[in-house]
């Protein structure tokens, strides 16, 4: 982060002081800023006038926190008046700091106090695990490991020093950083942020472990928030209404079924609706930064997003997912203020996700479609106003506002607008389709592009001015829309006639953020990977989508989050390779933390058998999916369902539910792809002969207890598919650095995979069932051993296939109890 010279002012916070000051035509403006690290991170700006004004803030700011100040003659010495105030500020540990016009120079004439972060007292730490969980829940046993991590937890906080720990399934490890968390915010008056990467788990803190606190004695504030367009907007669903009432009834009754929800939800989020929403019709309804009328809003007091924001403002314990809380820390570098409230400490749960997630933070994707959806809400339809004619309609009449030269010039900006970003979506598309020809085979499969290619007269005479092109029609129309905007800059518009300007603004940042992509993906350096892909619209359109990611995201966190929050947990149950962490640590730029790890406290070695079969074709032979079918067949039979099969392709899911149905037709099957993860799940719990045949989002974040799931099956070990153009990358970046790519990168992300698969299966004491690896390579190749040795530490049957079925028929029996190893 660079710093003007001679300056601790964060660029941003510059930005807003000099601004500040040029609207007070020169004279003294006051604000408070926020510190982290010894820079002013952020700045609101609170009065204007003489130094004798200020007094309405000696009790608003802080201890930690700062008051600025200019002087428009530029000396920055402090005057006696000056001194007084810096005194009185500084006794209660408030700094003072004296600013130039321009923001280029600083004074700190009192430094703020760095508050010292009051340790988690240990005998209430300790009091809740061994008396609190008790009381709150029948049946809980203490769990030594729970308390050690939970203690390893509030020393990471006191000392700001980051901490990684591996927690096996049955370790607490939720209520283990909870509750240290909630001691650590309440003690130094901080907000604590809890981030997890699925909603599953996310929803498992709020409605079972965040309540358990309570119940245990530990008073807390606690919330959730998620981005902004999870909220639905009230006022835009009525918008929606009005716009629907001329529409067939099939067509609005979507609408009505949202807002039959609407009526009943308390918090407006998407992910609670019961039933399956179109994109399309929830972009109509859900709130949007652009098109927010903020405090002007009829219904601000109880919008939900706004609503929202406000228990977060005043939680101590705030629940987010990764996506959100990096999209906070990115902004927060770049223009020092966020999302989310300031943010003391943090606990990334799920924290072997931590690399997708930052990678889908700084990933970059245009289509023709994302072009078509920021224009249409412009343009007419059959039974719809597009927003630029209904802005002639209101602001184009005698009774605007706008003045008569202003009306003209809207009339002409607005109409041509709407001729040109009709075309403009078509002209995108020709494009689009035209870059598809160029650059895509038949096949499907993405073009990675490389300094080769580059060279390619395909590129040069094609390609990059195609998308040269792109950029330039994007600008210009987010220009075109931007001079309309100008138009109301000194208008203050009704809310009943503000939606128009809203769509327009809202079209122009989205036009205008598509521009940048197209001209970063030509700018790229060698820190980034491009590559061109399908893209297909619902109207079966065949284009192009040029895409971007960062090959390394370790810098980045490192830059937003290792170094301003260096106190911050991370945890999962799979985070080592082998024993070690040294796989995480170097993907994610984290040097030299603390680790830990605790080991599951269930009897895998009594509960669970891995079963090895030796004699199965290899996943690269033509007989493969018929053998390892029949394999399948025989297990299923023998346990009677309840079973897992947890591929590594949709093609796989097919072909595996495609046979087994035909050899088990009378037995339920779950597919993937066939109803949404929450019903499938459903569907499977209440058949316990059930067989769950899926993909990704099963090989984790599910947890069937008892009876319900007592086999998992893997036909494949889950390497991902080399030729993605970003694991091409990053291979060749591991190998740049002296590393053999495969057992640096891909090896160890198949291990953690692998590992996390297994653990679907035990998840209580009383669990009991049978892991089976149907890939033979894990026999046949060096790398088995790793993976194996990685694997919790059932007893492992390995053998002939026959072999195999006998330990599953002996621990299926009533008398398995009885099995000795």
């Amino acid at each position: 982060m660079a710093l003007p010279p001679r300056s601790r002012l964060h660029p941003s916070v510059a930005n807003v002081l000099r601004d500040a000051i040029s609207e007070a035509q020169g004279v003294e403006v006051f604000a408070l800023g926020d510190v982290e690290e010894g820079v002013v991170i952020a700045a609101q700006v609170t009065c204007r006038g003489r130094a004798d004004r200020v007094n309405a803030l000696i009790d608003r700011p802080k201890a930690g926190q700062v008051v600025i100040h200019n002087h428009p003659s530029g000396n920055l010495q402090p005057s006696d008046a000056d001194m007084q105030l810096a005194h009185i500020y500084g006794e209660n540990g408030v700094g003072f700091i004296i600013v130039d016009s321009q923001a280029s120079r600083s004074n700190w004439v009192v430094e703020p106090h760095r508050q010292i972060a009051e340790p988690v007292n240990d005998d209430d730490l300790r009091r809740f695990f061994v008396e609190g969980l008790p009381k709150a829940m029948d049946g809980w046993e203490f769990r030594e490991a729970q308390l050690s991590m939970a203690q390893d937890v509030a020393r990471s906080f006191e000392n700001n020093e980051p901490l990684v720990v591996e927690a096996g399934t049955g370790t607490g490890k939720s209520l283990a950083y909870l509750v240290p968390a909630a001691l650590w915010a309440q003690a130094n008056a901080a907000k604590v942020v809890i981030s997890t990467y699925t909603r599953a788990l996310q929803s498992q803190l709020l409605h079972s472990d965040l309540p358990l606190l309570k119940r245990g004695g530990l008073e807390v504030r606690y919330a959730v928030l998620q981005g902004r367009n999870n909220y639905l907007c009230k006022r835009r669903l009525g918008l929606a209404l009005e716009e629907d009432q001329e529409r067939p009834e099939s067509e609005r009754q979507d609408l009505e079924a949202v807002q039959g929800w609407a009526g009943s939800t308390a918090d407006g989020m998407r992910t609670d609706i019961p039933f399956a929403v179109d994109r399309a019709l929830w972009e109509r309804v859900m709130s949007d930064s652009d098109l927010t009328l903020s405090t002007r809003c009829p219904h601000y007091a109880e919008c939900h997003y706004y609503k929202a924001r406000r228990e977060a403002a005043a939680a101590d314990l705030l629940v987010v997912n990764h996506a959100l809380l990096l999209s906070d820390r990115f902004l927060v570098d770049r223009l020092g203020r966020g999302i989310l409230p300031k943010v003391a400490r943090v606990v990334l749960d799920e924290a072997h996700h931590l690399e997708d997630a930052t990678t889908g933070a700084g990933a970059q994707r245009l289509t023709a479609m994302a072009v078509r959806r920021a224009v249409l809400p412009l343009l007419d339809r059959k039974r719809r106003r597009g927003g630029l004619s209904r802005m002639i309609e209101r602001h184009g009449g005698k009774n605007s506002q706008l003045a008569p030269p202003q009306r003209s010039e809207l009339m002409d900006r607005a109409t041509v607008c709407q001729g040109n970003l009709s075309a403009l979506a078509g002209s995108i598309q020709h494009v689009s389709e035209q870059i598809a020809q160029r650059c895509l085979k038949s096949d499907g499969a993405p073009l990675r592009i490389t300094e080769t290619y580059e060279q390619s007269q395909d590129w040069q005479m094609g390609v990059s001015p195609d998308i040269a092109h792109v950029a330039h029609e994007l600008r210009s129309a987010s220009e075109d829309l931007d001079a309309i905007e100008q138009l109301f800059a000194d208008i203050h518009l009704k809310e009943v006639d503000s939606q128009p300007l809203l769509d327009v603004r809202r079209a122009r940042r989205r036009l205008a953020g598509q521009a940048d992509v197209a001209q970063t993906f030509l700018d790229s350096g060698p820190e980034a990977v491009r590559w061109i892909e399908p893209a297909r619209s619902r109207r079966g359109d065949k284009g192009a989508a040029i895409c971007s990611a960062p090959i390394d995201v370790g810098s980045a966190l490192r830059r937003v989050l290792w170094n301003p929050l260096p106190g911050t947990v991370s945890t999962s149950a799979t985070l080592s390779v082998n024993g070690r962490f040294t796989y995480w640590q170097r993907r994610h730029g984290l040097v030299d933390p603390k680790t830990e790890h605790y080991a599951s406290p269930f009897d895998h070695a009594s509960q669970a058998i891995l079963g090895l079969p030796r004699d199965i074709p290899p996943p690269n032979r033509p007989e493969y999916h018929e053998e390892i079918s029949k394999v399948m067949v025989d297990a299923i039979r023998i346990s009677d369902g309840g079973a897992f099969i947890l591929c590594t392709s949709y093609n796989a899911v097919r072909i595996f539910a495609a046979a087994l149905r035909k050899a088990e037709p009378s037995r339920p099957f779950v597919v993937q792809g066939e109803s949404g993860r929450t019903q499938l799940l459903q569907r499977f719990r209440e058949n316990d002969r059930a067989v769950l045949v899926g993909t990704d989002s099963f090989w984790e974040g599910v947890s069937v207890r008892g009876r319900g799931l007592r086999l998992v099956m893997i036909p494949r070990l889950p390497f991902r598919v080399p030729t993605d153009p970003l694991r091409q990358a990053r291979h060749e970046q591991a190998k740049g650095k002296g590393l053999d790519p495969f057992l640096a990168y891909s090896l160890p992300e198949a291990v953690i995979k692998l590992r996390q698969g297994y653990g679907r299966l035990i998840r209580s004491k009383n669990d009991i069932g049978a892991v089976l690896i149907l890939d033979r390579r894990v026999h046949d190749r060096r790398y088995g051993r790793v993976m194996l040795n990685s694997l919790p530490p059932a007893r492992r049957v390995v053998g002939p296939w026959s072999v195999v079925m006998q330990s599953l028929r002996a621990l299926y029996s009533p008398s398995h109890e009885e099995i000795d190893d």
